[in-house]
């Protein structure tokens, strides 16, 4: 048999792959059946890959053979890898796709599985590899004489999948041997399926535009695809790709999580991340049970007890189809409103490692992408919604799942919508990427399609080119007219952004970041040809026929040419110079973030406090051996684990040293308040949990209390900060003062971290900050009192506030006073005089001469009194405080990849 026989399609998924083919005598699309070692080292075919991989233990005495391999293997590939992963979920890499596209992890490290403490790992690209890898093998155990790496392929992914994970897509396929390929989008692929059928395609005939809503194991895809009917016959319609969604990590999975969560949500809500995902293997089979046809009332589930208990110890537990289909109702496919916008709630299951939905609602998500598309289905259909709609994804073999959701898409619509129906809804995708290589070739009907969103570059400060408009066909090249001139001998960055829908992208016109996302940053080395230091350049730019970005920059003088290629360890040093208005500022996750978040369980759990009561002694050199030196903690690693503290908020109860740890990693972590993607809620979060205040009466649990909402006042409102400053005033005003009990009271509450909290509040109104700096300066006429009281006092009097709003400063009349108090001070012995003084007399901005007066004074001082040199650099600083200064300054630096 010839060698390039065969068109292979290959849905490498999130739960299973497939792989289909076509001969030259084949009118219909085959299953390749695919060999995979079971549990107990046998092998046997399938006709689908689970896209699981097991690692084997040294201990482990398996020894698997597969037909085209003999002697030990390092891993387990398919079913058997599932089996066996129930015992040892440590060992188990699961979801490889959803990880190759999570864009604040580095795909290219060995961080699967996620949160296992195995020594043995893959990163999401070697997964792929090895899935793809498994595939490869199994082809050309079947036709040696017609090799894998000789035929045309198409490989799915998801049509949401961005730039950076297509290209990592193509990379594990050609690190597996499998150059001659194609990508292919998923909903793309089901329809190349569905079309194939001519009764089918007929029934398209009347219809303007087709919905494909592909539900898959772990993410979901919508897409919009117009049909025209050609003017030559009207049997036969063009289709032309018109809209894509959001990449959503919503899907079949989150379905098993939720009957997990089920069983006893108390105790699975603090499962480690290994112990889940063997409990979410066991609800998985059940779910499938209760959703298909003639389901039973009641399925029991085993949970094993292996090791450490998983809950309490190995039993039974029956699961009903009753209360599945409810939560299906009411959580996942809720009836809703067209106008309904997706929810932001604290559903987000980061227990497994991946950035879920924090809405688990696929209709408001469906909603939302057919809203934000109005204008392209109102002038195909001239209705608001399309007339036409195609199910995908595992998730349909449940016809109870598509009933709900064909239900809430007519409740949409005036006018009733064909339903497409896909009898393989698991096959689909393989078997139409196989007949996509046939339209190809002139073969069929062609589905056109191009760029999927406009593609910008960041070329300067808040400037933002186009270099590839929406719908731009593939092979297309693009070259931008404009000059950009390049240092050779360096390496060159350019963020890349895609646009929302709804902008127009325009090839070379430059544009703020609004409606910008960051997808990733394209770099390359510049070496040269000559000797000179600088070049001039153009970017040329397409979406080539395999399906990935390329942009290249072409020298003027002709000669030179480099190619921009993704790069992860780029995004992480850029993220360092990023601002807080960058969605690519906050880093990439640390590497051992799972385990990190697996320590925080075994500690504030209540079975991991059980288990180990005495962890929260070592916690903080724990998570520094995990996570290097705090200080070094980015923002994406600082904010992931406060989002893991929050989920375990009743474990700080259980000592006072318990509620101290919670609360100072909380603050640590979560400050200033502000600057990343969600903080406001999470800010909410904490003051529900903490507007009690304290669980154990003790200093030094006040204390942090205390430096929590210090280090998070950013992120407090003009009413928050209210609130606190009126518990300051219980304590420190006159009556405060007097009180017998109050004084008692403040005995516990740690008076000096109180204190230095006061100092943080920035948005109180000039009277209630008046009345502050009148009650401390009474106190810091006394020897006895603290110097804590001029930190505050510098703090509240600063001509540079650290929330920006300089309109919130004190007058400059009213800092008279304070500075006299101040240079009347002994630095030496009360350094934070000093420091106060050179936070209200630094450099401002329409300063008066009386301001410039009392910076010399200052300055002179500081000299006498020996005072840090730092202090007087920024005294006399013309620029805004950096993030290198506010550790000496305000006691505090910022998570790396945030700046004020």
């Amino acid at each position: 048999m010839p060698a390039s026989t065969f068109r292979v399609g290959i849905d490498l998924g999130t739960t299973n792959t497939v792989v289909s083919y076509l001969s030259s005598e084949q009118s219909e699309p085959t299953l390749l059946p695919i060999p995979q070692v079971m549990a107990d080292g046998s092998v046997q075919e399938f006709d689908y890959l689970p896209s699981a991989i097991y690692l084997l233990a040294k201990d482990e005495k398996l020894d698997p053979v597969l037909p085209w391999r003999n002697g030990e293997k390092q891993c387990i590939v398919g079913v058997g890898a599932l089996s066996l992963g129930q015992r040892r979920a440590g060992q188990l890499v699961q979801s490889a796709k959803s990880w190759l596209s999570h864009s604040r992890v580095d795909r290219r490290a060995a961080i699967l599985p996620w949160a296992s403490e195995f020594a043995k790992k893959l990163s999401p690209l070697e997964a792929s590899e090895v899935l793809l890898m498994h595939i490869k093998q199994s082809w050309n155990h079947r036709f040696p004489q017609a090799p894998l790496e000789q035929q045309t392929i198409a490989l799915t992914l998801p049509a949401s999948f961005d730039e950076e994970a297509r290209a990592l897509t193509l990379e594990a396929a050609k690190n597996a041997g499998l150059m001659d390929l194609y990508l292919l989008e998923e909903p793309q692929a089901a329809c190349y399926h569905y079309i194939s059928d001519d009764a089918k395609l007929a029934a398209l005939a009347d219809k303007k535009m087709l919905l494909v809503v592909d539900i898959g194991g772990g993410t979901s895809d919508f897409s919009l695809v117009s049909i025209h009917a050609n003017a030559e016959s009207q049997k036969s319609i063009s289709l032309k790709r018109m809209a894509v969604g959001e990449h959503l990590l919503l899907g079949g999975d989150n379905l098993d999580q939720a009957l997990a969560f089920q069983l006893d949500p108390k105790q699975i809500s603090t499962l480690s991340a290994t112990r889940l995902a063997a409990l979410v293997q066991q609800t998985r089979q059940a779910k499938d049970t209760l959703l298909s046809e003639n389901a039973p009332e009641n399925v029991s589930i085993t949970i094993l007890g292996g090791g450490s208990c998983l809950i309490g110890g190995s039993q039974k537990i029956s699961v009903s189809r009753d209360a599945l289909l409810e939560q299906v109702r009411s959580g996942f496919f809720p009836i809703v409103d067209l106008q309904d916008k997706v929810q932001k709630s604290d559903y987000a299951m980061h227990t497994l490692g991946l950035p879920y939905e924090s809405d688990p609602a696929f209709s408001r998500h469906l909603a939302a992408f057919l809203a934000s598309h109005q204008e392209v289905i109102q002038q195909a259909t001239g209705t608001n919604m399309p007339d036409a709609v195609l199910f995908n994804g595992g998730l349909f073999n449940s016809s109870v799942l598509k009933a709900q959701l064909m239900a809430q898409l007519n409740a949409w619509s005036d006018t009733p919508i064909l339903a497409c129906v896909a009898e393989e809804p698991n096959d689909a995708v393989a078997k139409g990427a196989a007949l996509y290589l046939s339209a190809l070739a002139g073969e069929s009907t062609r589905i056109e399609s191009g760029v999927a969103h406009g593609l910008y570059l960041k070329v300067g400060e808040d400037q933002f080119v186009g270099i590839l408009p929406k719908g731009t066909l593939k092979g297309h090249t693009l070259t931008l007219e404009e000059d950009f001139f390049v240092t050779l001998g360096q390496q060159v960055q350019f963020p890349l952004y895609r646009s929302d829908d709804h902008l127009e992208c325009v090839l070379g016109q430059v544009r703020s970041q609004q409606g910008l996302h960051y997808i990733s940053t394209l770099s390359t080395e510049l070496d040269a040809s000559t000797d000179t230091s600088e070049s001039v350049v153009n970017l040329a730019v397409q979406m080539t026929e395999v399906g990935v970005l390329q942009v290249s920059l072409k020298a003027k003088n002709q000669r030179d040419q480099w190619r921009l290629d993704f790069s992860t360890q780029a995004s992480a040093a850029l993220s360092s110079a990023s601002g807080p208005a960058e969605s690519d500022q906050a880093g990439l996750l640390h590497a051992n973030m799972g385990q990190a978040e697996e320590h925080l369980t075994k500690c504030f759990s209540s079975a991991g406090q059980k288990q180990a009561p005495d962890l929260v002694k070592s916690l903080k050199q724990d998570l520094d051996a995990l996570l290097g030196s705090r200080d070094d903690w980015n923002l994406a690693s600082s904010r992931r684990l406060v989002d893991k503290l929050l989920s375990l908020k009743s474990g700080r109860m259980k000592s006072a040293q318990h509620e101290r740890q919670w609360l100072q990693l909380i603050g640590y972590c979560l400050r200033p308040g502000f600057g990343a993607e969600e903080d406001s809620a999470r800010v909410q979060q904490v003051i529900n949990i903490t507007k009690a205040g304290t669980q154990h009466d003790a200093a030094a649990v006040w204390g942090q209390y205390w430096t929590l909402y210090r280090r998070i006042a950013g992120g407090l409102s003009v009413e928050q900060q209210t609130l606190l400053f009126k518990q300051f005033s219980q304590f420190y005003s006159p009556s405060g003062q007097r009180s017998r009990e109050k004084m008692k009271a403040l005995a516990t509450r740690s008076s000096d971290d109180l204190i230095r909290l006061v100092g943080a509040l920035e948005k109180l109104d000039l009277a209630d900050k008046s009345t502050t700096i009148d009650w401390l300066l009474k106190r810091l006429s006394k020897s006895s009192e603290p110097d804590t009281a001029w930190w505050t006092l510098g703090r509240i009097a600063s001509r540079h506030l650290l929330c920006g709003e300089q309109s919130l400063r004190i007058s400059e009349d009213a800092l008279q006073t304070l500075l006299d108090a101040a240079l009347k001070e002994d630095w030496k012995k009360r350094k934070q005089a000093g420091l106060a003084a050179v936070l209200m007399s630094q450099v401002s901005l329409g300063e008066s001469d009386m301001l410039k007066d009392y910076r010399k004074k200052v300055a002179k001082k500081l000299l006498k009194d020996k005072c840090p040199n730092q202090w007087l650099e920024r005294l006399n600083s013309q620029i805004e405080i950096n993030n290198d200064e506010l550790n000496a300054l305000v006691g505090e630096s910022l998570p790396i990849g945030l700046r004020l």
